[in-house]
């Protein structure tokens, strides 16, 4: 393996494991959301507050 090869394959695994992380992020953001249902507002007023102060 040549070092151009090499220098190539490093960079194409460290983009795939960024590209992983922020896919493992946004599963998480979108898990909590949608897990906590008291949190989520359900109407479409133009102020929209969380329906438990804790959210």
């Amino acid at each position: 393996m040549t070092a151009r090869m090499q220098k190539r394959l490093a960079i194409g695994g460290a983009l795939a494991l960024v590209a992983l992380l922020f896919a493992y992020k946004a599963a998480m953001v979108s898990a909590a959301f949608t897990s906590q249902t008291a949190c989520v507002a359900v109407d479409d007023s133009p102020v929209a507050r969380p329906a438990r102060r804790a959210c």
